[in-house]
């Protein structure tokens, strides 16, 4: 079987969410407790009003022609014609109306996809080296296995409410092409002693924080690949933070706890998973054409001959060839979908793969039959044409789409290749053979970039007053079983002179890239110094008045700005805009000639990004910060006058409460005397307030915490619930999840076999 099964709990998740999308549509249910419900599912909503993502999951990046002809009739239906391929190996629908959600999901069904994990705090797509199955230096196929664990692993309750997301991996050698070193779990093909198992490597990720993942185990039996997975999830959903999501990762918990407390907490896990009946895992090997040595050699056509040497690589079945196809930007159009997977029929099911490069494979043919794909592939990517350092160039959609970006990198992409095209004749890009370039919208690394030759992650920049769009460079990684190192901070970058930034990078690589073994190599040999250099060249850009330009992102057209975006996990873009504000106001109150004026418009303008606000001139700046500090009582309001009229010697009294504000401040962008406020407030209203109730005992994790969610959605800010949770897992759960979203959740008491909760809501 080329395809994971799909479990009856998740079609009957499939009926319950099917009945609350009903109720949403009709208004009886209301936006924010649908999220929690759709997002599990991997429907989020996109940055354009109206539109959301639908994200489907292939297990090992696995996925037949028909599979592929059905996903290409939902883009052309529902998806703005394209489907995206993830940086995760899955596929994506852009566009798609909430209206629409419920029939796609269905429709995935019913060709054995899901989207169910797809989003949210659940284990998500689980990958496999690319190349699974046919590489020459693989210890075994790893593909059954991923396979089989995401079946597993879509039959537990518990892998769609956890702390925090939760991601595995499977890697067939120690090159680890799968990353398996950098993942929450990830599994390395080992035999030992004639027998088949896996390096098992722990709480690894990129993101805040980034590590890469400890070695947890030298070897596991391949049966017990399930229990390990099951255990290592158990102990993250019991003791990871649900409270603070920026500190939610299972990295953080080990780095937390340390190596032999983790590993006390895993063994009693493992006890415990050990009692079920269905911890062994069973794989299914998957059906594919074996080699022929009687293969009469086959003689490559001079005009293909430079598209086979870049793309086409020998597997280990003699006679059987694979060949990686380049995506631009992880997008395919319908049509061309659809042209590819017609003329796959004919070859099987295991033909294709798509990985975490937003590219794709095409596996297990014959010379003949790879040289019979040339004209069309041709026509299915504008990278095929060129060198593979155009089509290894990795982008998340950014701000383009995603409610949490900060830059567009997919614009950025486009003009770096723009920049390079032109340039094709005189530079010898095939000599960067396997180059890789990475683009992130912000600093939670969903284009991967710590694991990129050449990295970016977008951040904020502020010249005059005026924020503009930048980047953070990073460069050198090594990823393998030995030793896996991210990719070294070197500089940054205006977004607007990457193209130019990249281009003098890659030919000062060029005069090197014959006396390193590899781009990491000439980093760790004083290769980073010399890209910090090339930095500073494009690090200024001019004033908003001798050129507006670089004041706008790519593909973008308004000004650059963070109004109206979320801190979500990009907090830490928004923290550059304070750390600019926050630099210039030392400086200005460090000054001998001290402009009162400056330092009351920076003291006022800091902190006022937290609250979604980006005003650029001095009258909006004071009126903002009067209504979000002043007039909430967060600051007194003796400040407010300090507001009015010319600034004068008093502005430094504000400069320093709004420094203490900013040391006060979480890693939620609250501040201590907010958060005060909040709950006198909401102690206050308990004692007027109704006080409501709702039995939930005999309803099981996690509808019961849904069922609390939608009833304290009925119910007013400093309001009470009650409710009645069984023993064991609802009332171990249900209280902290309903605390980690701000409500005040009182101290339960226990009631014979049942436990009373009183939530005050916030």
């Amino acid at each position: 079987m080329s395809y994971y099964a799909i479990p009856p709990l998740v079609h009957e998740d499939l009926k319950v969410f099917a009945k609350n999308h009903e109720d949403f549509l009709a208004g009886k249910l209301d936006a924010l407790t649908f999220k929690t419900m759709r997002v599990p599912f991997g429907v989020y909503e996109q940055r354009e009003p109206d539109t959301y993502m639908v994200r489907i999951k292939l297990g090992g990046g696995i996925i037949t022609p028909k599979q592929l002809l059905s996903l290409a009739e939902l883009a052309k239906k529902y998806a703005h014609e394209n489907l995206h391929i993830t940086t995760r190996g899955g596929v994506q629908l852009h566009y798609v109306h909430i209206e629409d959600i419920v029939e796609i999901i269905y429709t995935l069904h019913s060709i054995s996809l899901s989207g169910r994990g797809g989003g949210g705090n659940t284990v998500r797509n689980i990958m496999a080296d690319p190349l699974a199955g046919t590489a020459c230096d693989e210890v075994f196929d790893v593909s059954p296995y991923a396979l089989a664990l995401t079946s597993k692993m879509l039959d537990q309750k518990d892998s769609f409410a956890l702390p925090r997301k939760f991601k595995i991996t499977f890697s067939g050698s120690d090159e680890d092409r799968g990353y398996a070193t950098i993942h929450d779990v990830g599994f390395i093909a080992k035999i030992q002693d004639g027998k088949k198992g896996f390096k098992l490597f722990c709480a690894g990720g990129m993101g805040a924080k980034s590590n890469p993942s400890v070695l947890l185990r030298d070897f596991i039996p391949e049966e017990e690949v399930f229990l390990y997975s099951q255990a290592i999830k158990q102990v993250f959903d019991a003791h990871g933070n649900r409270k603070n999501k920026h500190a939610a990762r299972l990295r953080f918990l080990m780095n937390e706890v340390g190596l032999d407390a983790f590993n006390e907490m895993l063994e009693a896990e493992l006890v415990k998973v050990r009692a079920r009946d269905d911890w062994r895992m069973q794989t299914q090997e998957i059906e594919r054409k074996e080699g022929d040595n009687s293969v009469t050699p086959f003689s490559i056509p001079q005009e293909i001959q430079q598209w086979w040497n870049r793309f086409v690589y020998a597997q280990k079945q003699v006679g059987l060839y694979g060949c990686k196809v380049p995506v631009h930007l992880g997008d395919i159009f319908y049509e061309h979908a659809r042209q590819l997977a017609n003329a796959l029929l004919p070859f099987g099911e295991d033909v294709l793969r798509f990985c975490g490069d937003q590219n794709l494979y095409i596996r297990n043919l014959t010379a003949p039959q790879m040289a019979s794909l040339y004209e069309l592939l041709q026509n299915f990517s504008k990278e095929v044409s060129k060198p593979t350092l155009f089509g290894d160039m990795v982008a998340c959609t950014g701000a383009a789409t995603c409610q949490l970006g900060i830059c567009r990198p997919r614009g950025a992409v486009d003009a770096i290749q723009k920049r390079l095209d032109a340039l094709l004749q005189t530079r010898d890009y095939d000599a960067l053979q396997g180059f890789k370039i990475h683009l992130s919208g912000c600093p939670n690394s969903c284009g991967k970039h710590l694991i990129a030759d050449l990295g970016f992650f977008g951040k904020v920049q502020r010249k005059d007053g005026y924020p503009y769009p930048a980047y953070n460079v990073v460069a050198g990684t090594k990823t393998d079983a030995q030793e896996t190192v991210f990719a070294k901070k070197c500089g940054d970058v205006a977004a607007f002179h990457v193209p130019a930034f990249v281009q003098e990078v890659l030919d000062t690589w060029l005069l090197h890239v014959r006396n390193f073994a590899s781009f990491s190599d000439w980093i760790d040999a004083g290769g980073d110094a010399i890209i910090k250099q090339i930095s500073t060249k494009f690090v200024e850009i001019p004033t908003i008045k001798e050129d507006k330009n670089p004041y706008f992102d790519y593909d973008a057209l308004e000004l650059f700005s963070l109004k109206g975006r979320g801190a979500g996990e990009c907090s830490a873009g928004m923290y550059d805009l304070i750390e600019a504000d926050k630099k210039g106001l030392k400086e200005a109150l460090e000054e001998k000639e001290k402009n009162f004026s400056l330092i009351r418009l920076l003291a006022a303008r800091m902190l006022l990004v937290t609250r979604g606000e980006d005003a650029r001139d001095e009258v909006g700046v004071l009126q903002l910060f009067k209504k979000h500090f002043v007039d909430t009582t967060i600051l007194n309001a003796y400040f407010g006058k300090l507001l009015e009229g010319e600034a004068d010697e008093r502005s430094l009294e504000l400069a320093d409460e709004v420094m203490k504000l900013y040391d006060s401040m979480d890693n939620t962008l609250k501040f201590a005397r907010e958060k005060e406020l909040a709950l006198q407030n909401a102690q206050a209203d308990a004692v007027q307030s109704k006080i409501h109730f709702k039995d939930l005992s005999g309803v099981a994790c996690p509808m019961n915490f849904v069922k609390t969610k939608m009833e304290l959605a009925k119910i007013a800010s400093g309001e009470v619930l009650e409710i009645l949770l069984d023993d064991g897992a609802p009332i171990d759960n249900v209280p902290k999840s309903v605390s980690s979203e701000g409500h005040s959740v009182q101290e339960p008491v226990k009631e014979g076999k049942l436990w009373r909760v009183r939530i005050v809501k916030k």
